[in-house]
């Protein structure tokens, strides 16, 4: 608020006042000099008169003042272009608001000569007035106008935001992508566990039946053992009663000293012991007793078992192809093929086979049979040292020359063992896989809806090494590439 006092507000002196703050009230000199006056807070804390708090904030900000507050600094908020002045937020309301004056913001001011800005240093990346511009600091260095700046900036700004937007559609495609494929994945374990639950409930409960029938039959072996045995075991006692009457005559007889009693007494019991029974039928009876069948528990116990476990191949996904068989057609001249078609090894001489459009360049071989659908398990066996590749690959795979090799272009995947050293490689790109081989057993799983291609190494326990994933466009074939060696295809 104004207030219409001429002297200090202070002290009330009534001379020349040169101090006013924003709220009206002036000070003099001495009151200004006082440690508690102006100079020693009054700024910070206030005036003392109305209490009113000054605000230095524009004055922190910008450093431009009130061309119109000339008794004490005020902040300006806008500078007039026309008549080149800044005001306040009071003599702006003031201020003429006709066409002609022009008002722009404090900030498009040069913050040295209250000029306006006009031109851009790109050297410094900096604004200019028109004096900054002649300065001897900017002569040298290249300009551009305010307008031409601020629209290139502008356009850098709209480019940055469309590239940044890009991004982040890019960002949501893939938030979306792995959501979904987070909520497949979720519903193919669902379904999965619910599966290996019920597998096992089914070959629990064959189990437990098996055990029934294996126990019911030992139960009827003990039967008729222990029926026999109990049998032989009272002919026997009949048959010691017996010899026990027999004994008692003869030892009578070994006590007698007549010698006619004696003579008599052997005649009776020779035609007692002609009578007794054959001792042959007695052993021919024991012989008769038999023993456990082992053999019927063995073979119950290996059909019954290999059943349960063909059903258990038989109900879950992956199903074991043991047909796979080598295609010797397909044979390069460095590699043998076992009789049965399931090995190849790495040959120091050329097999001399027939030439024909078919057949690889290199240390490769295709299988006779292709998949193209379906999801299929099968097993390789290879020596304790050796280099080789094992893979699939498209039939249109070419024969000769360096993208013949597994995994050297776009049509063939494969797992590689160098030099103690597992890799895998598919279209020149060679990943190298962390785990050390450990294990001569490998286990290749091919699902060609899903587009996966797994190897594993089956030790113990069993190690997932690589995972493929790819969309097939043609059927596949097993393929095998040893180099130093030997690969065999397991049943």
């Amino acid at each position: 608020m104004a207030s219409d006092e001429q002297g200090c507000s202070v002290c009330l002196k009534s001379d020349s006042s040169p101090f006013t703050l924003p709220c009206g009230h002036r000070f003099c000199s001495d009151c200004a000099d006082h440690p508690m006056g102006l100079q020693g807070g009054l700024e910070i804390q206030g005036c003392p008169k109305c209490q009113e708090q000054k605000d230095q904030s524009g004055h922190e900000q910008t450093g431009v003042f009130c061309d119109y507050c000339t008794h004490s600094p005020v902040a300006a908020v806008q500078c007039c272009l026309l008549c080149e002045t800044s005001v306040c937020v009071d003599h702006l309301k003031v201020h003429s608001t006709s066409e002609e004056h022009v008002l722009v913001e404090v900030d498009f001011l040069c913050t040295v000569h209250k000029k306006l800005l006009i031109s851009y240093c790109c050297n410094d990346a900096t604004f200019l007035c028109e004096a900054c511009s002649l300065s001897e600091e900017h002569r040298e260095h290249h300009m551009k106008p305010l307008e031409e700046a601020l629209e290139e900036k502008k356009a850098f700004g709209r480019k940055l935001l469309s590239q940044l937007t890009l991004k982040m559609e890019e960002n949501e495609e893939k938030v979306h992508s792995l959501e979904e494929r987070k909520r497949t994945m979720q519903e193919k374990i669902a379904s999965v566990k619910e599966k290996v639950s019920a597998l096992f409930l089914d070959i629990k409960r064959d189990l437990e039946e098996l055990e029934k029938r294996l126990m019911v039959e030992l139960f009827h072996q003990e039967e008729i053992i222990f029926v026999s045995v109990s049998e032989m075991l009272q002919q026997l006692e009949r048959q010691k009663e017996k010899l026990s009457e027999k004994m008692r005559p003869i030892e009578e007889l070994c006590n007698m000293t007549d010698p006619l009693s004696i003579i008599e007494g052997w005649k009776s019991i020779r035609e007692d012991f002609g009578k007794a029974e054959n001792r042959s039928q007695v052993n021919s009876q024991q012989k008769s007793i038999g023993d456990l069948d082992q053999g019927l528990i063995s073979a119950t116990l290996h059909t019954s078992l290999s059943q349960i476990v063909t059903d258990v191949k038989k109900d879950f996904y992956v199903r074991q192809s043991p047909d796979i068989a080598l295609n010797e057609n397909t044979a390069s001249n460095d590699i043998w093929v076992s009789g049965d078609s399931k090995t190849a090894s790495a040959s120091e001489t050329c097999q001399n086979r027939p030439k024909m459009l078919e057949r690889f360049q290199h240390n490769q071989v295709l299988s006779r049979r292709s998949f193209q659908s379906g999801q299929h398990y099968w097993e390789v066996e290879t020596g304790e040292t050796g280099n080789w590749r094992i893979g699939m690959a498209y039939p249109s795979i070419t024969r000769k020359g360096y993208h013949s090799l597994i995994g050297h272009s776009c049509k063939s995947w494969g797992l590689c063992r160098y030099f103690n050293q597992y890799f895998v490689i598919h279209d020149r790109k060679v990943t190298p896989v962390p785990h050390k081989p450990a294990c001569q057993q490998l286990g290749v799983y091919l699902d060609y809806e899903a587009g996966e291609l797994t190897f594993y190494e089956l030790g113990d326990p069993i190690r997932q090494l690589y995972t493929f994933s790819v969309t097939f466009s043609e059927p596949l074939y097993v393929v095998l590439g040893v180099y130093t060696g030997w690969v065999r295809i397991r049943n």
